[in-house]
């Protein structure tokens, strides 16, 4: 029988053991941080993702991280991590990475047991959340946006959304004669303009393809002409795509060109490198167009004859049009191109360089 209430004699009601467990289970919810809204900053390699990374990271509540390279061959084990044999297979397949883009932190099991208890997170979002906070100056609790800017992961966009669906994207775009230039300066990508021209058209068809399976707040493309030429503009529309204002986009940029990093951000390690040493220097129009001093009329004409279907959906003026090489089956320019940039890379590797 259940028990009686002294006042009124009327039989007392037992709790709901069901809605004390819901109840209970609510204020945890509500007392757990909300995981930072994954941003993924990508597009072909030499296409200013890092400097952009570098300026967003000057917004309030957003760090993306460092270039990490791991995502997209360890898809499999991600998607397996709750077996421990996969967790550690996983972990020393990541930390090589980290070491190779001079994280200054590695990730290690019962660190990222300690950070899935605090932060509620779900696998495998949860190791990516985690490795992305490694090196983060920020506490990950106060963090709106956390991400990463490694440029292949353009390649994954499918896969991504399926690890991560509210996941945002944002693609930079650049003119293929200055990523080729640029890149042939590299210790590592293509060595060939024309194989370097076929890499550039693979990502930025990729990317089209990608676009037609994200919702359209989920994405934006930047040119890096646009935020060279004109940065007050091209990242107030970058930073409102995150949510933020105008006048907070114009304080982002006045740290950046005054050097700020606002902590240690980690890229004061990557400013080091070789390839990255402009990232914390003002945005200026003299990035633009050094193709045309620095290309041979060949190389450009080679570029131009592989991407100029690209170019044109872009905006980028050539003087003529090209035949592409595919249209007269030339089959063999395109084999031998290949095979040079192979030997070229090969002795790069050997020399160290």
């Amino acid at each position: 029988m259940p028990d009686e209430s002294p006042e009124t004699g009327i039989p007392a009601q037992r709790p709901d053991a069901g809605a004390i467990a819901r109840a209970n289970c609510d204020l945890k919810e509500n007392l757990m941080p909300q995981p930072p809204v994954p941003v993924f900053v990508l597009g072909n390699g030499r296409s200013g993702t890092t400097v952009t990374a570098a300026l967003l990271n000057q917004l309030p509540g957003v760090h993306i991280a460092k270039e990490t390279g791991f995502l997209a061959t360890s898809l499999g084990m991600l998607k397996a991590i709750d077996q421990p044999s996969t967790l550690r297979r996983l972990l020393n397949h990541v930390n090589p990475w980290l070491e190779l883009n001079a994280w200054e932190h590695r990730a290690d099991e019962r660190g990222y047991r300690a950070f899935c208890e605090q932060s509620g997170c779900a696998e495998p979002e949860a190791f990516l959340q985690y490795v992305w906070s490694l090196d983060c100056p920020q506490p990950w609790n106060e963090l709106q946006f956390l991400g990463d800017n490694t440029p292949f992961y353009v390649l994954c966009i499918p896969e991504i959304v399926q690890l991560l669906p509210n996941a945002k994207f944002v693609h930079m775009l650049r003119d293929p004669r200055d990523v080729v230039c640029s890149m042939l300066k590299m210790r590592f990508g293509a060595d060939d303009p024309l194989v370097a021209a076929m890499e550039w058209q693979l990502v930025f068809g990729t990317w089209l393809m990608a676009e037609r399976i994200l919702a359209a707040e989920q994405r934006t493309e930047v040119r890096y002409e646009d935020l060279c030429t004109s940065p007050d503009q091209t990242f107030a529309r970058m930073a409102a795509f995150l949510g933020y204002s105008e006048a907070e986009a114009n304080e982002a940029l006045q740290r950046h060109s005054g050097g700020s990093t606002r902590g240690r951000s980690g890229f004061e390690q990557v400013a080091r490198m070789s390839h990255h040493t402009r990232i914390n220097e003002p945005l200026s129009p003299t990035r633009v167009g050094r193709f045309r001093n620095e290309l041979s009329p060949g190389q450009i004409r080679a570029v131009e004859e592989m991407t100029q279907t690209g170019m044109a959906a872009c905006g980028y003026t050539f003087e003529e049009w090209h035949i592409h090489p595919l249209i007269h089956e030339d089959r063999a320019r395109i084999l031998r191109a290949h095979l040079k940039d192979f030997a070229r890379r090969c002795v790069k590797r050997l020399l160290g360089r």
